[in-house]
């Protein structure tokens, strides 16, 4: 066997099923399967939870994209927000077109990255 066989799994090489969060006064542990979207504001992310829940952090939306580690399930689809693909509910066709996520919340597909959307959507559903 060769060294690279023997390698144990570093947690950067693992899709993370739970993301370590720092909130004010300390931090949170959250599923990754229970984010519907996060959305962009400066240097801080709200995210949305499938239980309704709303949180900030003072991270980056790329900073929280790179933690999560999952890039066929989370797609960035407009420049402020990326969501949970398998949390989609309807996608409204349109210029860029929108996307209804289970909570309720309505996003934007922007222009430029309706392409990379779709394809992922085929990718994920197989359609």
């Amino acid at each position: 066997m060769n060294n690279a066989s023997q390698r144990q799994p570093s947690p950067s090489d693992k899709i993370r099923q739970k993301i370590l969060l720092p909130i004010m006064g300390g931090l949170n542990f959250e599923k990754t399967e229970e984010i519907v979207s996060l959305q962009a504001e400066g240097n801080y992310t709200h995210l949305y939870f499938s239980d309704g829940r709303k949180m900030l952090v003072c991270k980056t939306l790329s900073a929280l994209e790179s933690m999560i580690g999952n890039p066929l399930k989370f797609i960035r689809i407009h420049r402020s927000y990326t969501i949970n693909i398998n949390r989609i509910q309807q996608y409204m066709r349109g210029k860029g077109g929108y996307v209804k996520m289970e909570n309720g919340q309505e996003i934007d597909v922007s222009v430029s990255r309706k392409k990379d959307f779709m394809m992922a959507l085929g990718h994920y559903f197989g359609t």
